[in-house]
């Protein structure tokens, strides 16, 4: 499909494109890939792994704790020059989260795992949602200076300008698979699938799916890293959390993720091309230098 065709149908709005070369993205909230303490082990792990509610057999009883994921818009200050937009969508899909003692921990605990079953999180919105339950008393107690959080997927959407015969204004509508067996609208998915879709309004101009998506990359100064040399991948951060199994009341564990203009690109002096616009066209665009959570934060609340 050329340039002139997708130009076309964008003129006319009457053909239908079936594959546009649309511009490789660096997705989701991410950072460095190395690994922060072992890897998350279940051999080694304590906790709940029976879902997004621990009931059965292996129910202990008494209080709950909960993991709940919020995000927020909230300005923060960034440490580079490069031009940078707020994604007007960043979907997060949580699977687990793990505390440790220590970043060189042995046995670091398993809090939650929903395998498949992970749960999504519109940062953009602030709205929060609960990823998951758990008995406290299945939870050993300590305090926890490390966490990873687990995540399935992200799904984002980013303004765009598009140039060719034409110029026009529209958005990438994307989403990439972060761990192995990544369920993504009712189909399983390895590590590094992704879709990209540049759409005008409703209407989609050229789709392209495929495998080996490029490791993303974190805002600068945030403090996280992501941790994705195995078949999951794990935000990774420091925290301050002390786990008590002996108290009286439900718990909730809330984790909040910045994401203020967290889609950040060099701007290119092209012509045509203009300052804070993130420009593209159907086979280039301008370099992204880092997409994702500028910051999380965990804190242990009543419910």
């Amino acid at each position: 499909m050329t340039c002139l065709s997708l130009f076309s149908r964008i003129s006319r709005d009457v053909m239908r494109l079936s594959v546009l070369a649309v511009p490789v993205l660096f997705v989701a909230c991410g950072g460095d890939a190395g690994t922060v303490g072992p890897a998350p082990a279940s051999s080694r792990a304590v906790g709940s792994s029976s879902g997004a509610s621990a009931t059965g057999s292996e129910e202990p009883g008494g209080p709950l704790l909960t993991l709940a994921l919020q995000g927020s818009v909230a300005p923060v200050a960034h440490a580079d020059s490069f031009a940078a937009q707020t994604p007007s969508s960043q979907i997060v899909a949580i699977k687990s989260l793990w505390l440790y003692r220590s970043a060189e921990d042995p046995a670091p605990v398993k809090v939650l795992d929903l395998g498949a079953s992970s749960v999504e999180t519109d940062l953009v919105t602030g709205v929060a949602s609960e990823i998951g339950t758990v008995p406290l008393r299945s939870l050993p107690a300590g305090t926890y200076r490390l966490a990873k959080v687990g995540t399935a997927y992200v799904r984002y959407s980013v303004s765009s300008r598009m140039h060719g015969p034409i110029t026009v204004d529209g958005r990438y509508d994307n989403v990439q698979a972060l761990s192995d067996g990544a369920v993504i609208d009712g189909k399983t998915h390895a590590k590094g699938w992704y879709r990209y879709d540049f759409r005008v309004g409703t209407t989609s101009y050229g789709v392209l799916e495929g495998e080996n998506a490029p490791i993303p990359q974190i805002p600068s100064g945030g403090g996280i890293s992501l941790d994705t040399s195995g078949g999951d991948s794990f935000y990774v951060f420091p925290t301050l959390v002390v786990i008590d199994p002996t108290v009286a009341n439900d718990q909730r564990v809330v984790c909040e993720v910045n994401v203020h203009e967290s889609f950040r690109w060099q701007d290119q002096d092209l012509a045509g091309y203009a300052a804070h616009v993130y420009d593209t066209t159907p086979t280039s665009f301008e370099p992204v230098m880092a997409f994702g959570a500028n910051s999380f934060t965990l804190a242990l609340q009543p419910k």
